[in-house]
């Protein structure tokens, strides 16, 4: 049976395997089209074609765009994307300069708060250029202030928390633009994950090309409202396992979210073409 695996994250962002291991384990759960979706990053895509080429697995571009804008932080999954356009490189360039001042104003919040951890401590955490919350979670976990990286980061990191900061400004609507002027297509991430309610008249009129139906997180009434939302809509359907590895929060198994026979075709035939 042909299988697909449409998110996972690398050590080039917040995730603990590598390219290398990711190809490995995907080439062991029978994945024929891959899709490496770092945050904000396609440092791994790169790294990762040769391999996936030696082990016959079709490795599609792929990225995750955090947002945050009228429509809340929501995240944006691309693909098939030209990973050496420039608008795509001048985003990254900016993306992660913006990540490391983030975190810096985040440490010095917590160090007002009576939390001691430098910004040194956090890059320990982070391989790769790419900073997120869950290292500075990480961080403050090495210290012995929380017991869990899920505790540190809901109980300070996120909007409406003690150590929440805004971030440079970079909208839902721009993520999408900017993949699709990439020549890629656009998915609303995991839409059955949020903390809040998904504006879906706001995500229509921006432009989505699809939806996130199937993830590792998703209840099945979260499937079966969102797979009716998308067919109502005329949008694509994706879905992935949204790995991270073993022993992070998000510690699902290469290949163990698969999508629907139809919604499979649409990538099946989109690689296809590609060939």
């Amino acid at each position: 049976m042909r299988k697909t695996e449409l998110h996972v994250h690398s050590t080039f962002s917040d995730g603990v395997q590598t390219p290398e291991e990711i190809v490995h384990l995907a080439k062991e759960a029978n994945i024929q089209v891959l899709s490496i979706t770092d945050h904000d990053e396609i440092g791994a895509y790169k790294e990762a074609l040769p391999l996936a080429e030696a082990a016959r697995i079709e490795l599609i571009s792929g990225i995750e765009l955090n947002t945050d804008g009228e429509a809340g932080e929501l995240h944006i999954l691309g693909y098939f994307f030209d990973p050496e356009h420039p608008k795509m490189l001048q985003h990254i360039s900016w993306r992660k300069a913006e990540r490391k001042n983030w975190a810096k104003k985040i440490v010095a919040r917590l160090n007002e708060l009576g939390y001691s951890i430098t910004f040194q401590d956090v890059e320990r955490y982070a391989p790769q250029d790419i900073i997120v919350r869950t290292h500075i979670a990480s961080a403050l976990c090495e210290r012995d202030y929380f017991t869990t990286t899920h505790e540190a980061y809901h109980g300070l990191l996120v909007k409406g928390k003690p150590a929440f900061v805004e971030r440079g400004a970079f909208s839902a609507k721009d993520a999408i633009e900017l993949i699709q002027a990439c020549g890629g297509e656009a998915y609303l991430a995991h839409p059955g994950s949020y903390r809040f309610p998904v504006d879906e008249e706001k995500i229509l009129s921006y432009g989505i090309d699809g939806i996130e139906v199937y993830h590792s997180k998703h209840r099945e009434s979260d499937v079966s409202y969102w797979k009716e939302f998308a067919l109502k809509n005329q949008l694509l359907i994706s879905g992935g396992s949204d790995s991270h590895g073993k022993h992070t929060r998000n510690a699902f198994a290469i290949g163990s979210v698969q999508l629907d026979k139809h919604s499979q075709k649409h990538w099946l035939e989109k690689v296809g073409a590609k060939r």
